[in-house]
Formats: structure tokens, sequence, C-alpha cells
């Protein structure tokens, strides 16, 4: 199903990569420069990761599509998805939705490294599109990027790829970069369409000349950049694999139950380090964001508005304050303790520890917070910021 070696890695992880270094410059103003940071603090995985493993999850475990679309959605609510997918989760799950948007393409790079020929990967691209986008431009999407996936796996060059997409779906993919910009930078457009996205993130990965050079081409039209780079990393991950370290700096990202499928099906080991990351607002609804308060939690560090602004926004993130500012070490003690029998009595619960003490504001230092949190480094459901890995890491 896949292979890989000591240096590349060639599954799902390219989707997952394109997805977050799309992330930040999502319909951003203007198409970014090639040059761009990959990754940064407000990068993060989004709803396109979240579906692409939910489809890894229905082909390692035999499940309906139906049923993984239902339960990852629900789990993750607040991973960006579109209009039309948060309809279908507050309808029947059996019902199949007709959403003609880009998200068909965006989470099917599984079902092209999966299928044996190419009219096992047609048939199960249309079955993983239909409960949400059982529509003729939906599927068309879908088919296309699994068919150009599963035809890299069959040793076909970019020019048999080119012809095979052109012929077998009419997408027109000799589009110059000034088009596709100036249609990705067009508000005009709906930009989020599967007939606009999709032969733009394939032209990406024809233009390409390496892995990271496709996802930085794809996120360089603008636009929809982080679902573009998905269905563009999917192809470039096939064709030329994706570099071990850039896919351990994407495991940075996800939280541990989306890497654990992710690899699974990839056959990798990439490592939960259980960092906590530059932006938790996309993480699962049992995630509790620990944040430096003050002894009125009014305002506070880094974490506060994680959970308050987020809230504010329908975010449905839980905070956990812990109180450090204007107050005295006896109640800051107890808060952390506090903290600590709530971890252990909730083993399913995320708790991800934000810099609480060590910011601008309290200032504590690390060597007065990182002891107090100790008992919690073992604890897997528990992240926190490098800083306190680093103090760890050297006792």
């Amino acid at each position: 199903m896949k292979t890989g070696n000591n240096h590349r890695i060639y599954g799902i992880i390219g989707s997952v990569i394109g997805d977050i270094v799309g992330s930040r410059l999502e319909f951003a103003k203007g198409c970014p420069k090639k040059s761009f940071k990959l990754f940064g603090a407000d990068s993060s995985f989004t709803d396109d990761s979240v579906l692409t493993i939910a489809v890894a999850d229905a082909l390692l475990h035999e499940r309906p599509y139906s049923d993984v679309f239902w339960e990852w959605g629900k789990k993750y609510p607040s991973a960006g998805f579109g209009r039309s997918f948060k309809q279908w989760l507050k309808g029947d799950k059996n019902v199949q939705g007709t959403s003609t948007g880009d998200g068909s393409g965006m989470r099917i790079g599984p079902v092209g490294f999966c299928g044996n020929t190419l009219d096992e990967v047609l048939r199960m691209a249309k079955e993983a599109t239909v409960p949400t986008h059982n529509s003729v431009e939906g599927i068309k999407a879908a088919q296309a990027i699994a068919a150009s996936v599963f035809l890299v796996r069959e040793g076909k060059t970019k020019a048999d790829i080119k012809k095979h997409i052109e012929t077998k779906f009419g997408y027109y993919l000799d589009m110059t970069d000034d088009d596709m910009r100036g249609m990705a930078d067009n508000e005009n457009y709906n930009r989020e369409l599967a007939e606009v996205s999709t032969p733009i993130a394939i032209i990406a990965f024809l233009k390409g000349n390496e892995y990271e050079d496709v996802v930085r081409t794809a996120v360089s039209y603008g636009g929809d950049t982080d679902t573009v780079a998905c269905m563009a990393g999917s192809i470039a991950a096939a064709f030329y694999g994706v570099p071990v370290d850039l896919a351990e700096q994407a495991a940075y990202y996800l939280p541990k139950e989306l890497l654990d499928i992710l690899n699974a099906f990839d056959g990798t080991q990439l490592s939960n380090h259980r960092v906590t990351p530059p932006s938790v607002r996309r993480w699962s609804k049992n995630t509790v964001v620990v944040y430096g308060s003050n002894a009125d939690d009014t305002d506070g560090e880094k974490g506060y508005s994680a959970t308050h602004i987020s809230r504010f926004n329908h975010y449905p993130m839980s905070g956990y304050p812990i109180h450090i500012i204007g107050t005295t070490m006896d109640v800051i003690e107890k808060d952390v303790n506090d903290l600590i029998a709530k971890v252990k009595n909730e083993p399913q619960t995320i708790f991800v520890i934000e810099n609480v003490g060590i910011g601008k504001k309290a200032n504590l230092g690390i060597e007065t917070m990182a002891p107090l949190f100790a008992p919690l480094k073992d604890m897997e459901n528990v992240y926190f910021v490098k800083e306190y890995w680093d103090y760890y890491q050297s006792r």
C-alpha cells in the first residue's frame, strides 16, 4: 500500500503537511511569495487533515464513511469545516449532502494509496465522496485527485497524468500562474468550489520540482491555500516522498489520536512529542487549555485567549486557570495540585499546558514552575510548552 525508506515517507502525511503549511495563509490578501515560512506560530491542522485521517480510519478499520465523518467531525467541531459539511453534521448522517465544494478532493488521498486498480480507486473515491458531496463536481474532484495518486504509484510520468486527467475529467491544466493567482485572489469567485481548487492543485503538482516545492507552489497561488496544498501534497507525496524532517515538524501540530491513525496508515512511527502547539483552537472538544491567570481570572498569560476569545467565536474550548499573578505560592501550589488530581481522574481528556508562570506578566521562572508540574510529565494526555520539556530533559 505504501513504501518508504530512511529519508522519505510515501503516504498521507503529504496531505497533512500541505494542510498545516497552507493554514496560516488561507484567503490572505494577495498571493504569498514562495519563500514564505513553512511552519509558524499561527499554523495548525484544519478540517482537511481531520477528514483525510477519517478516510484513513475508514479504510484501516473497514468502517462506513458516513460514520467516520460524523464521528471525527463532531469530535473536532472547530477544525474549520465548510458550511455544507456543518449543515450535514446537524442533520441525519444517512442523508447524503450535495456539496460542490473542494472538501471531497482534500480528504481523498488515502484512497489513492489503497486501491489496486484504477477502476477500484475511482469506485472507492466515489464511495468516500457521496455521503457529503454527492454532486457531479464533488465526485469528479475526488476521483481526479485519487486517480492522480494511483497513477503515480503505477509509475506514470507527469505528462501521462496530465493527459489522463484532462481526457477523463475535462480539467484545463494549461493555466498560467497569473491565471491561477487571479482566480484564487478574486473575491468574486467562490474559491472553495471543487472546480476551482482541484485543477490548481494538480497544476501545482505538475509544476513543482520536489515535495516541498509543490506545496510552496500550491500556496503561492493564494485562495483556499490549505485545501489546495493538501490536495497537491497528497499527489506529491506519492511522486517524490515526504522528507522525514518535514514529517517530524508536522507531527508537533497533531493530537495523539490523529497521529496514531496517520502512523498506522503510513506505516510510520512519527513521535507524539506532546509539545503544546502554537495554536490549540482546532483541537478536539475534550481538550483543556491550562493557562496562567490573574488572581481574579480576568486576564492572564498566553492561553487565556485560546479559551475566552475562542469561546466568544463559538469554539468549544475549555480552560483551566492557574492563578499566578497577584497571588502567593501557596495558592499557585494548590491550583497545580488540583490540576494534577483532575488529570489523573480524567485520562480521556487532553490537557494542554501553556507557558504558565514563565510569560512576561508573571515571570516566576521555569526553575520555580516546572517542578510543580513534574508529576504530570509522564502522563500521556498532558502536553507542555517546549521550555518545560527542555527543563525536564536537562534533569
